[in-house]
């Protein structure tokens, strides 16, 4: 009995915790239809005021008197509505908002994702070619964190060099590696 509470108040705990997302619900729950990019090519206008989620990487901001414009390059969602950077994209795609967006904060690279309804396509210059893409108006936008790794010692020993002072002071007098346990001798 007393290991089936236990059990009730783990789960319990961790149905509390699961639920403590920053996300925004709109981010993390695919529309109805999930219409994706390569959907639509070519028949942006049939398609006109469908929902959609879309996501990936900043290429540029435009900020004009009444709106502002994001110009994606798209990449596909994992389950949370995060971008996947390192799969193929699709292409590009217009998100515009009647908030100022603020180069500096959403320059490129910075990976966002998109709630909002398709509302046609626009000619936008890239290189020297132009391209047709599909713009959609914001309802919900989701600015992802960078993701850092840690670079670290592969014989990195946390009991060490954590500053322990037993380990680090009393063992290392015995031993001259941290990481073998024992003495080794050359």
């Amino acid at each position: 009995m007393k290991l089936l509470s236990r059990f009730v108040m783990a789960n319990l705990l961790l149905v509390l915790l699961s639920g403590c997302s920053n996300v925004p619900k709109q981010i993390s729950t695919a529309p109805a239809d999930d219409i994706q990019l390569n959907e639509i090519k070519g028949q942006v206008d049939s398609f006109s005021a469908q929902q959609v989620r879309w996501g990936g990487e900043v290429v540029s901001v435009e900020n004009n008197n009444d709106s502002s414009i994001i110009q994606v390059v798209q990449y596909p969602l994992n389950h949370y509505g995060k971008p996947i950077t390192n799969q193929p994209s699709d292409g590009r795609f217009l998100a515009k908002t009647t908030e100022f967006i603020d180069p500096v904060v959403y320059k490129e690279g910075t990976i966002l994702t998109f709630t909002g309804t398709l509302d046609g396509e626009a000619v936008r210059m890239v290189d020297k070619k132009e391209l047709s893409m599909p713009v959609i108006n914001v309802s919900t936008m989701y600015k992802w964190q960078p993701y850092r790794t840690v670079q670290r010692d592969p014989f990195y020993d946390p009991f060490y060099y954590n500053g322990f002072y037993p380990y680090r002071g009393y063992y290392n007098r015995y031993w001259y590696h941290p990481r073998f346990g024992y003495r080794y001798y050359y």
